[in-house]
């Protein structure tokens, strides 16, 4: 069996790698996705992602705690609130493509 060589140039390094799995793994979660696909719409207080989403004030912030780690989310304090927005055009971008891709009939 012949091997398959890899353009070193073209292969990306393994840093790069290890954030696409962490990308995927922090998708994998319902809520989170719920959280930003709202965010994809507008910004929203940690109280506005609680009522929209059904979930509590401690699940939606746990769940923001791990999106804004991950630069999924940026905050900015608006009085005695913070609002939560989608980091860059990149995750919307990645959100929408999830979603397009589980909108389509994969029965071909």
């Amino acid at each position: 069996m012949d091997a398959i060589t890899v353009d070193v140039k073209l292969y990306p390094p393994e840093e790069a790698i290890d954030r696409g799995i962490a990308l995927f793994h922090v998708l994998k979660n319902k809520t989170r996705l719920k959280i930003l696909l709202l965010l994809t719409i507008r910004k929203r207080t940690v109280k506005e992602l609680e009522n929209e989403i059904a979930e509590s004030q401690s699940a939606v912030s746990h769940q923001l705690a791990i999106l804004k780690e991950m630069k999924f989310v940026c905050s900015k304090k608006i009085g005695r609130n913070q609002l939560y927005s989608i980091y860059d055009k990149h995750i919307e971008s990645i959100i929408d493509l999830a979603i397009a891709h589980g909108k389509e009939n994969c029965e071909k």
